[in-house]
């Protein structure tokens, strides 16, 4: 069962995914993966620059403003054009590149598991084994999709993020100033402190989140396995339809179908419940994260210490701090889906591992083939 993000230990269990997933990237197609992965970082930076120069942009703006200046303002609308153009060509761009790493690793990795699953008679000895890896078909089709899709996505919102936070911490620390704290009578000068609360809002943020998400992540992975459950269930009727037919067994089948369906029921109501919660949070800390500079700074404005254009950077600046240093919450529901998915993937792996292969079939000269001795048949 999942506790926290991750089951086990977190290093455990990137060990064990690096071990299902990562030969593609140091596979023989390597020379033509890792070009297309430094392409999606660089292009990952050209996303990041487009609020860095947007928050510039808007300082300019807001100042200009109070300053009436209209002239201007043509200046700052052909500044907006050019920003947007960049942003289009590098959101286009990243998109392309992201697919192509996506659906190359998809391939990459169900063709390796169709030849595990598929290869010396381990198809037939799998469902007597032991644990979790039932449905491989269905893990094999959607879990690996999952896997992957989500594995680059995550990557990437993570490392937009953290480059997201270095550009606005230096920002946010170059407009906090040095500010004097006084305690017990004795005056302390504070640099960075609008950085220092950035931080201390989204460690608070992160923790409650966390603790009101945690029932998220076992929610996830239980309705995708009985969504498993009833696609197999489903799969099962198809393939035996005529011997149910002569056997007239229809009404047992839709029985068995509505009870594994209820389960499919019963866990979307319970995955649902988790993400009201989480969702409920989440629209209360967005609201909070807007207000919150603004009233921090407001003191600072009103007193002529700052301009309007700054007022609207530095809140602009937190706002963007925040939301960096908030993936764990932006991401709970898609971490748990990501998860659980890895999961059913690394059962089925680990079931076939255990396999021991079939000798391969022989044929003698007569044009028979036999599987060890028992039996012979025509090739």
């Amino acid at each position: 069962m999942a506790r926290g993000l991750f089951p086990g230990t977190a290093s455990g269990f990137v060990r064990r995914f690096a071990g299902l997933a990562g030969g593609y990237w140091s596979g023989r197609d390597h020379w033509s993966v890792r070009p297309l992965a430094v392409a999606l970082l660089a292009l990952t930076v050209g996303q990041v620059s487009v609020p860095v120069m947007m928050n510039l942009w808007s300082q300019r703006l807001f100042d200009a403003l109070e300053q009436r200046a209209m002239d201007r303002l043509p200046v700052m609308a052909a500044a907006a054009g050019g920003i947007l153009l960049f942003n289009i060509a590098v959101t286009v761009a990243h998109l392309w590149v992201k697919r192509r790493i996506q659906f190359g690793w998809r391939v990459w990795l169900t063709r390796r598991l169709v030849g595990d699953w598929v290869s010396g008679g381990r198809e037939l000895a799998l469902p007597s084994r032991p644990g979790d890896h039932d449905n491989p078909d269905g893990r094999i089709a959607e879990d690996v999709r999952v896997v992957t899709e989500l594995a680059v996505d995550l990557g990437h919102s993570l490392t937009y993020c953290l480059l997201l936070l270095v550009s606005f911490a230096g920002i946010l620390w170059r407009l906090s100033g040095v500010v004097q704290v006084g305690f017990g009578g004795v005056s302390l000068a504070v640099p960075g402190h609008l950085l220092l609360l950035a931080l201390a809002f989204a460690a608070a943020g992160t923790t409650a989140a966390l603790a009101v998400a945690r029932p998220l992540v076992r929610a996830a992975e239980r309705r995708q396995g009985l969504e498993a459950d009833f696609r197999f269930g489903l799969a099962r009727v198809r393939e035996n339809a005529p011997i149910i037919a002569r056997q007239q067994g229809e009404a047992v089948e839709r029985g068995r179908l509505a009870l594994l369906f209820g389960g499919v029921r019963r866990g979307w109501e319970r995955q649902t419940g988790a993400l009201a919660r989480v969702m409920a949070f989440g629209a209360s800390y967005s609201v909070l994260s807007a207000v919150f500079p603004i009233l921090v700074v407001a003191p600072r404005y009103a007193a002529g210490a700052i301009t309007l254009g700054v007022m609207m950077q530095t809140a602009q600046a937190f706002q963007q701090a925040v939301a960096a240093l908030s993936w764990p919450i932006d991401n709970l529901a898609t971490v748990a889906q990501w998860t659980a998915s890895v999961e059913r993937v690394l059962g089925l792996k680990e079931a076939l591992d255990g396999i021991t292969p079939l000798p391969p079939v022989k044929a003698d000269a007569s044009g028979f083939v036999s599987d060890g001795g028992n039996t012979a048949r025509k090739r």
